[in-house]
């Protein structure tokens, strides 16, 4: 079996992926946010300071310039780091039932590092303006949970699809006879013919029959033939 997860595509994993973790992670945001008595779109809204500024975080109504905008943001970034853990995950592919967790939640911790540690902090999520700083944690740890989901299921379905291939390839319905290679069926179309013109040779005379053999007890052939000799005996 190969260790490349051929579900792991980016064909088909990304939009899937991307849609998941965005939808988990803005649920995480959006119920702390709640938790904090503000709307749950708000950190959507923080998310939009990018272009507003901080003034973006007072903004409680939904807007396309703030609400909109945010979500935009969050979601392509969702699949932006979609994109790193499927990647990631094909290069270590099914090295074990835990790979895809460590794979989503490693990519989360990755994600964290870069936009609160490596970004400038207009271009931040803008989390930290509306959440605590659990809450911004909740949001990644959401993030790396969708990932890895996804990841996992991935990694079942490959493992389900080739026990599934493997036991149709080994199994023989009962009472079926087993498949002959071609050569065979070439040599050997029906069970009493045989084609000797793929070379095979019947020395003991169990399918092909003498064409030129004829009962010759009357002698009139010098010696007769064998089976003439020994029925003669």
């Amino acid at each position: 079996m190969s260790n490349l997860n051929p579900i792991a595509k980016f064909t088909f994993a990304l939009p899937v992926a991307g849609v998941l973790v965005a939808t988990l992670s803005a649920a995480a945001l959006g119920a702390f946010s709640i938790f904090r008595d503000q709307p749950p779109w708000m950190p959507l809204n923080a998310t939009s300071h990018v272009l507003h500024g901080p003034a973006a975080a007072e903004v409680i109504d939904v807007t396309w310039s703030h609400t909109a905008l945010g979500a935009i943001i969050h979601i392509g970034s969702a699949f932006f780091w979609a994109a790193i853990a499927i990647a990631l995950f094909r290069a270590v592919g099914s090295a074990g039932r835990g790979a895809a967790w460590v794979v989503g939640l490693g990519t989360a911790a990755l994600a964290a590092a870069v936009d609160y540690g490596l970004m400038p902090s207009r271009l931040t999520p803008g989390w930290e303006l509306v959440l605590p700083s659990f809450g911004i944690i909740a949001g990644f740890v959401a993030l790396g949970v969708g990932i890895a989901f996804f990841l996992d299921l991935a990694q079942r379905h490959q493992a389900a699809t080739a026990a599934g291939s493997s036991q149709s390839a080994n199994s023989i319905p009962e009472g079926a006879a087993a498949p002959r290679p071609e050569l065979e069926r070439m040599r050997r179309p029906t069970s009493t013919e045989l084609d000797q013109r793929q070379q095979r040779i019947d020395p003991a005379g169990l399918v092909t029959a003498d064409l030129n053999w004829r009962d010759d007890r009357n002698r009139k052939q010098p010696g007769g033939s064998a089976r003439s000799k020994e029925e003669g005996d």
